[in-house]
């Protein structure tokens, strides 16, 4: 499959190019590529921070609507096998678009979808590479420090161009095969957690996701089921 890509020293954001390419360009498949992000984002407007020398990666595509919710987590397994092809242990999926490596953060899924003529999905994925952000809510890591090892960027978005063309884009998926794969390396399965939505926080304890891609918490003797939210 071609896909163009779209290399930048310094850009905003590169899901915001890959949508301007969709919306204005008509070029509906693609990568984004930046060195260094000024206005990077996480989920719901959150501020990613985007220094030179880690990954800064969209891939955009159209896309059955009905495939939306499997994408997600299906992508954070194929960047996980990535992960593990540079011998990097203990690496954990956290709902619904992080990756932890040794309990820290390493990667951000941000994913979005536009109506134009068809349903596009745009993936925005940030690797820490070189170094990671000093984060009050959490610790974080990157690459070369768990590898003790300089990655190579270049080797790194070709592993990922292969994940989506070879097992994500164009592919049929089964959420009832993903969300047991998934289910395997989630982060904090089986332990109490904190999860707020609306502005209020559930406490329970985490017990992965179900066949739908909901998140179970356990509380109480009884199960509740969400599809939005955050972990804290």
């Amino acid at each position: 499959m071609s896909l163009p890509i779209f290399n930048f020293t310094k850009i905003e954001s590169t899901n915001d190019f890959a949508r301007s390419l969709i919306t204005e360009h008509k070029i509906f498949k693609g990568i984004v590529i930046a060195d260094e992000q000024t206005k990077g984002r996480g989920r719901y407007g959150n501020q990613w921070s985007s220094p030179k020398g880690n990954l800064y990666f969209t891939i955009f595509f159209p896309i059955l609507r009905s495939n939306l919710k499997k994408i997600q987590f299906l992508v954070q397994l194929q960047i996980r096998n990535i992960l593990k092809s540079y011998n990097i242990k203990n690496i954990t999926l956290k709902w619904p678009n992080d990756l932890y490596v040794n309990n820290k953060k390493v990667s951000g899924i941000l994913q979005e979808s536009i109506v134009f003529g068809k349903f596009f999905l745009i993936v925005g994925i940030g690797i820490n590479v070189k170094s990671s952000p000093k984060i009050k809510k959490y610790p974080t890591t990157y690459l070369n420090k768990e590898t003790k090892k300089k990655i190579n960027l270049k080797e790194l978005v070709e592993k990922l161009k292969k994940a989506f063309v070879s097992n994500i884009i164009d592919k049929k998926y089964s959420l009832k095969k993903i969300a047991k794969d998934w289910n395997k390396y989630a982060f904090n399965k089986n332990k109490f957690i904190n999860f707020k939505i609306n502005n209020k926080i559930y406490k329970g304890i985490f017990k992965g996701i179900n066949n739908n891609g909901a998140l179970i918490l356990e509380h109480n003797n009884q199960k509740d089921y969400f599809t939005h939210g955050s972990l804290v």
